[in-house]
């Protein structure tokens, strides 16, 4: 069955079937484990995680590709016609801890990301390719040029670890970029925020304009002696991209005990 990529989804189908292996060996997949696999496309990558007997359910928005995909798999996949950014997941969980294993398409890949950082304790491992650029910033360190918000969002909820560069050729058709694979495994221990809303609050505001200082950026949600008295304690002629996680938890704290919120 011929098909035709769509590049209004960000459709870049992987065609090298050395990196489906890696992958997958990545991933670590064992028998009757329930996985999940986000935009299919062709099969490529579902033909090679079902060599390993999961239960593998696919999430597939492009109506044009069940055809090919039911034809191919049929009953070997739990197939979930649905954009994922729109599907209930909770209605996908269960008892069992659920392994996401995707490559997934450029436009939907932070709000994915945020997705999985919500439901954190559903999840046992998840193996993504996403664009170099965008695993770059999930790994950062402190004080680079790639430091921010997702970095931070996703080694708060996660143990972040860059797999392998992936270039262009690999696909059809190849993107303009490199793409890259990002494992995130739940972190066992997690920091305990009262509220993890205003704390993310917090950092949303801190990079809002990142090249000013913190001082700055807070006018927008504190008052002028709010920040004065929390400039007694911190450095907030700072940049939010040189503070640490734990500098962020301490300012969260402090902050709502001096705005009294």
């Amino acid at each position: 069955m011929k098909f035709r990529h769509k590049k209004s989804l960000g459709q870049h189908f992987l065609k090298d079937a050395n990196i489906v292996r890696k992958i997958a060996k990545i991933a670590e997949i064992f028998p009757n484990e329930k996985v999940w696999e986000i935009g299919p496309g062709s099969g490529v990558l579902t033909e090679e995680l079902l060599k390993h007997d999961c239960d593998l359910t696919c999430f597939e928005i492009d109506k044009n590709l069940y055809p090919l995909l039911e034809d191919k798999f049929g009953d070997k996949i739990n197939l979930v016609k649905q954009d994922i950014l729109k599907v209930d997941w909770q209605k996908y969980f269960s008892d069992e801890k659920i392994k996401i294993v995707a490559n997934l398409p450029y436009q939907i890949t932070s709000p994915f990301l945020f997705t999985t950082a919500k439901y954190t304790k559903n999840f046992s491992k998840i193996v993504v390719m996403v664009q170099k650029e965008v695993a770059e910033r999930i790994s950062a360190k402190v004080g680079t040029k790639s430091y921010g918000k997702l970095t931070l969002k996703m080694q708060f909820y996660f143990d972040v670890e860059y797999g392998f560069t992936i270039k262009p050729n690999a696909f059809y058709p190849p993107p303009k970029i490199d793409s890259s694979i990002i494992i995130l495994t739940p972190r066992k221990e997690m920091p305990k925020l009262q509220n993890e809303e205003k704390f993310w609050q917090i950092v949303e505001v801190a990079f809002k304009n990142r090249r000013k200082m913190l001082r700055r950026n807070f006018r927008e949600i504190f008052t002028k002696e709010e920040i004065e008295k929390l400039s007694e304690k911190f450095d907030l002629t700072r940049r939010g991209e040189t503070f640490t996680e734990m500098e962020f938890i301490e300012l969260y704290e402090d902050i709502y005990k001096v705005a009294k919120k």
